[in-house]
C-alpha cells in the first residue's frame, strides 16, 4: 500500500518541531477554537492547531513561493503513531464539526462554514507538537 502524506505550506518554517505542546504552551496561543483557526487565521497570530491538507496542489495556495520550496510533507502513519501515544490529536472534519455542534451557540453557529472550508481545502488539524524529523521537503 502506498505511503499517504499530508502537506503543509509555511513561508516562515525554518526547521524544528511544528505545533505547540498540549498544555500551558498551547493555552497561550492567540487562537483557541476551530472557528477562528479555520475561518480567521492570519500568519501573525498563533494557534493551538496546525493545518494540513491531503492534496499538494491545495497546499500551494497557502504559500507565496512559486514552487514547492515552502511545502513540507509528513506521513499520515507517523502522525497516527503520535496520536496513539497521546502526543497529538488529529482533528478531521467530522470531529471538528461534532465538537463545534456541542459548543456554545457563539461557536456552533459557524459549523456549516467550518465544514465547507475544511472540505474545500481537504484539511486536517493537528493539536500538539510534532518532531522536526517527521517533515520532509516536497520536491
Amino acid at each position: 500500500m502506498p505511503q499517504v502524506y499530508l502537506f503543509r505550506a509555511d513561508d516562515y518554517y525554518r526547521h524544528g518541531p511544528v505545533g505547540r505542546p498540549v498544555g500551558s504552551d498551547a493555552d497561550t496561543a492567540d487562537i483557541q477554537n476551530f472557528v477562528d483557526h479555520v475561518l480567521h487565521k492570519e500568519s501573525n497570530r498563533t494557534s493551538r492547531y496546525v493545518s494540513f491538507t491531503e492534496v499538494l496542489q491545495i497546499a500551494r495556495k497557502f504559500t507565496t513561493a512559486p514552487d514547492n520550496r515552502q511545502i513540507r510533507k509528513v506521513a499520515l502513519a507517523k502522525l497516527r503513531d503520535l496520536a496513539s501515544q497521546g502526543t497529538i490529536t488529529i482533528w478531521d472534519v467530522s470531529g471538528v464539526c461534532k465538537t463545534l455542534a456541542q459548543s456554545p451557540k457563539k461557536l456552533s453557529r459557524w459549523t456549516k462554514d467550518v465544514r465547507a472550508a475544511m472540505e474545500r481545502n481537504r484539511e486536517l488539524l493537528i493539536e500538539g507538537r510534532m518532531p522536526a524529523e517527521l517533515f520532509k521537503r516536497v520536491k
